[in-house]
């Protein structure tokens, strides 16, 4: 699964589909209560020795009843809530029982049964809790191989994105499906756990008009007389529950050709009428898929490959084997003015769902503790198969750019670890974030470069080779790479999987007479001011953390590697000839720690403006400086010194990386008093560049350049509050909301936002106007986040009114929350909306989505208003599965921004006051 992107491609998509992470608490009934009749299947409860106590499973199903296949009939039509299904489950009973525990939730049965092996049939009482289905037998069965069989229905919501679920758009109805992690259960009864893999075989009864699709090709489509047919599908290989996946609706489909060894099939499916948007998603899912298989070694594990564009307000991607899923917005894009940042986004987000067809749907893991094994690996590896393919897009500087983002949440001492303990259905939701998605691929990336990529990429194909069709764990995986490479691997990399944190390792260069230089080194917990940590202690275990380094002496460059092992520990530079005149603490990029050079260390780096440095090693650098002006072990002023010294204004990817690091210094931390220095240091740095580029591509201009326009020129106008820039924005809005064609899509993110941030109330209104008529998702998404960006009270409330508006979807006009939220200007006022109308919003949005909404409390920077989002928020988080972890996190980022904001104001004087 992935989520949405950072970037131009606008932030809050993220923001959305990350609502789909979070669970709420859904309390279950008692086990000895009797189900209401209406529940009970239409059966009379057990009687006499039957009408005994029942005892739920803990958070696992008893895996003594094992499933071994399951076959699935659904009757669906996407213009009504209602479906209907039988199931029939194959079980391996290994001793006579009475009682079977599934997992089944809103759903309600209708009758169940037990076929025995010889034809026989024993009668099932079937009892609804909470997400369990307890079957109670009127006889004992087993041991031995029974079917059971169940008859159902369900529903399928709208404005939901789990279970099956509904869009209409354009006035045509489509029904699709989100099964990962804990969703199956609300399709089927199952054993809806990832260690029960199985082969499945679908049937679908739809409309005839409607088009059908499933993880495997169709095996036969029969028409009724009546307006329906059947389409039964093949039986798929061994999948967990949560891979199970389909789609009906008036869908289209685009044929990609053949792709990899075996010349699989490849077809784009898109919602009617939008084929030739497909183009970009055909284009480049052959070439990727030929890259993986290269890497793997091993052919494309399925036999078709269908990618197919969600309707409606969908985000995300999924990756089903035989049937990806992308949210439309992602998947399609416009046929003239397609977004760059939307096209290799979509590249790379492809890669990472065609890595996991080996990672987690070839060899799944054993249980969810181990979702890095899924969701790690496929980053890391699509960020290497990216950077290989496409170089000039050096995709390696996005992981390095990943790996800091995963940093910034790792920093909270409330964070996760990688391979977190999994105690309840919210610490499986949790497990979808940025620590095991950036975190642990930025990990892997360091483990490949310490043992060799040979040696990794062998130690990888030994794992997928012997747990093929299976389940695996991570001491499986240690097992093949320690074989692979000589070497035990798994204590290094345990610290790194088992415990939270970044690790600060400090360097002094020491060049001793008559002796080679070397690098006394120092590690401990990176904390941030203002961290709990910082005055308790964190406790954490020294990591085994990989460090290279490269340096020049004597006109030569070299590179060192050792193991840090302690809390210290000594690296020799042996090849060095005399003391080095530079040295990076961080070679290529690849380390998992925070550098802090002790000495003269950074001044020379920041003398020399980085010569001899790639890019990632200077965007290593900028992260490094950012987060040690957090943590109180370097001033702001050196830092932003050592960011325009590292700049070259002709590189796109270094100027978004100073970017970054200038708009990491937030407007709470800027007295009001420095604000007109402020927007005069962000002239003098991107004003230039800013005003030749404008908004507006020209023709010839580099990709680069079209991706860094709408940051960098969005930070002048914006924060360096450049008049000519608010002035064209204005002028360009306007000439948009007339034509649609005069701004492709990536500029025109920008200048809406920026026209908003310094829009009237008339700009509001035709902002208002265009909306009631813009059919397309990209039309009313760029307005919803036009409208989120203004900052007038009355037009700023205005907006957030449209939330609760009946003609609109609040899915997507969540920009408007989250833009003012994370405006300092605007952010009271829409706390105080989102407090008014909570429980309202919950109810009009998706059911997961109250766990990202606590998230929203950490945007603050007062104690104030700390202490109005704990009062608020404490007791839903109680409610909410996960929402205590959530809470804390957001409440440590506000107390992390108050130490901040008081730790870095004389800094910022001194260095502002030059401006």
């Amino acid at each position: 699964m992935r989520f949405g992107h950072l970037g131009s491609a606008t932030w809050f998509l993220l923001a959305l589909t990350l609502a789909s992470c979070a669970g709420t608490r859904r309390e279950a009934p008692s086990p000895t209560a009797a189900p209401p009749a209406s529940e009970a299947s239409g059966q009379a409860a057990p009687a006499d020795d039957e009408a005994r106590v029942l005892t739920p499973p803990g958070l696992r199903l008893d895996a003594r009843a094992r499933p071994t296949r399951q076959t699935v009939t659904l009757e669906l039509d996407p213009r009504q809530e209602a479906f209907r299904g039988t199931t029939d489950v194959e079980l391996s009973l290994p001793e006579a029982t009475r009682e079977l525990w599934l997992h089944a939730e809103e759903l309600s049965v209708e009758d169940a049964v037990l076929v025995l092996g010889g034809g026989g049939r024993v009668r099932v009482s079937a009892l609804p809790l909470g997400d369990l289905l307890a079957l109670v037998s009127e006889q004992p069965v087993g041991p031995g191989t029974v079917t059971l069989r169940v008859e159902y229905t369900g529903r399928a919501p709208t404005q939901e994105n789990s279970g099956i679920f509904r869009e209409e758009e354009d006035g045509r109805w489509y029904a699709m499906t989100q099964f990962e992690p804990l969703y199956a259960r609300r399709a089927f009864p199952c054993f809806d756990e990832p260690s029960f893999k199985i082969p499945w075989q679908l049937t679908l009864r739809v409309r005839a008009e409607d088009g059908a699709f499933s993880n495997s090709p169709v095996e036969a489509e029969e028409r009724g007389t009546d307006g329906w047919k059947t389409v039964r599908f093949q039986p798929t290989p061994p999948l967990p529950s949560y891979l199970v996946a389909f789609a009906v609706g008036p869908f289209e489909v685009v044929d990609a050709g053949t792709a990899g060894r075996n010349h699989v099939p490849v077809r784009m499916v898109v919602p009617h009428g939008r084929a030739a948007e497909a183009t970009w998603a055909a284009r480049v899912t052959p070439p990727l898929l030929e890259r993986m298989e290269a890497w793997f070694g091993t052919p494309y594990p399925y036999s078709k490959l269908d990618v197919l564009a969600l309707a409606g307000a969908q985000g995300g991607a999924m990756e089903h084997p035989g049937l990806i899923t992308f949210g439309a917005q992602a998947m399609l894009g416009p046929v003239e003015g397609d977004s760059v940042w939307r096209q290799r986004y979509f590249a790379e987000t492809q890669a990472h769902e065609l890595a996991h067809q080996w990672f987690g749907n070839l060899v799944t893991m054993a249980w969810w503790d181990d979702l890095w094994l899924n969701e790690s690996f496929a980053d890391w590896l699509a960020y290497k198969v990216v950077t290989q393919w496409k170089p000039e897009w050096r995709w390696d500087v996005r992981r390095v750019e990943a790996r800091g983002h995963a940093m910034e949440e790792d920093r909270l001492v409330n964070a996760r670890s990688i391979r977190q303990p999994i105690e309840s259905p919210g610490d499986i939701n949790s497990a979808f974030d940025g620590i095991t998605y950036g975190k642990g691929a930025a990990v892997l990336a360091m483990f490949e470069s310490w043992v060799g990529p040979d040696a990794f990429q062998q130690g990888v194909r030994h794992y997928l080779e012997a747990h093929a069709r299976g389940t695996a764990t991570t001491a499986d995986f240690f097992r093949a790479l320690s074989a692979a490479t000589g070497r035990d691997v798994a204590p290094a990399f345990s610290t790194f999987l088992d415990q939270p944190g970044v690790p600060r390792v400090a360097m002094e260069l020491q060049c001793p007479a008559g002796a080679p230089p070397r690098l006394a080194l120092e590690q401990r917990r990176y904390l941030p001011l203002g961290s709990p940590g910082m005055k308790d202690g964190d406790g954490s275990r020294p990591w085994q953390v990989p460090v290279c380094v490269r340096y020049g002496a004597g006109g030569k460059e070299g590179r060192a590697c050792t193991v840090l092992t302690g809390a210290s520990g000594t690296l020799v530079l042996e090849e060095a000839k005399g003391c080095p005149d530079w040295l990076h603490p961080n070679a290529d990029g690849r380390g998992y720690y925070h550098a802090l050079l002790r000495g003269d260390g950074l001044e020379r780096l920041s003398r020399r403006g980085g010569k001899g440095l790639s890019v990632p090693e200077r965007r290593v650098l900028m992260d490094d400086a950012q987060a040690l002006v957090a943590s109180g072990d370097l001033d702001v002023a050196q830092a932003l010194t050592l960011t325009t010294r590292l700049l070259r204004p002709e590189d796109p990817d270094l100027v978004e990386g100073a970017v970054g690091v200038v708009g990491s210094v937030r407007d709470e931390f800027v007295p009001d008093t420095l604000q007109p220095h402020r927007a005069r240091f962000v002239r003098s740095l991107f004003g230039g560049l800013a005003r030749r580029l404008g908004f507006v591509s020209r023709p010839g201009e580099s990709e680069d350049l079209r991706m860094l326009r709408p940051l960098l020129v969005w930070m002048v106008a914006d924060v360096g509050q450049d008049p000519a820039l608010r002035t064209q924005a204005r002028q360009l809005a306007l000439r948009w909301l007339e034509d649609r064609s005069t701004l492709p899509l990536d500029a025109a993110h920008a200048v809406l936002g920026t026209a908003g941030a310094s829009g009237d109330a008339a700009l509001h209104q035709r902002l208002r106007e265009a909306l009631r008529t813009a059919s397309q998702g990209r039309e009313r998404e760029l307005i919803y986040t036009a409208l989120g960006a203004f900052r007038e009270p009355t037009l700023a409330r205005a907006s957030l009114e449209l939330l609760l508006a009946p003609d609109v979807d609040a899915r997507e006009a969540l920009p408007i929350l989250f833009g003012q939220l994370y405006g300092p200007t605007t952010r009271a006022g829409a706390f105080d909306f989102l407090r008014e109308h909570f429980q309202l919003l919950l109810q009009r949005l998706p059911r997961d989505t109250a766990a990202w909404l606590l998230n929203t409390g950490g945007a603050f920077c007062d104690a104030g208003d700390r202490q109005r989002v704990a009062g608020f928020f404490a007791p839903h988080a109680a409610r909410i599965e996960g929402g205590e972890r959530v809470l804390a996190q957001a409440l440590e980022r506000v107390d992390l921004c108050i130490a901040q904001r008081e730790a870095l104001r004389p800094g910022l004087e001194r260095f502002l006051g030059r401006y």
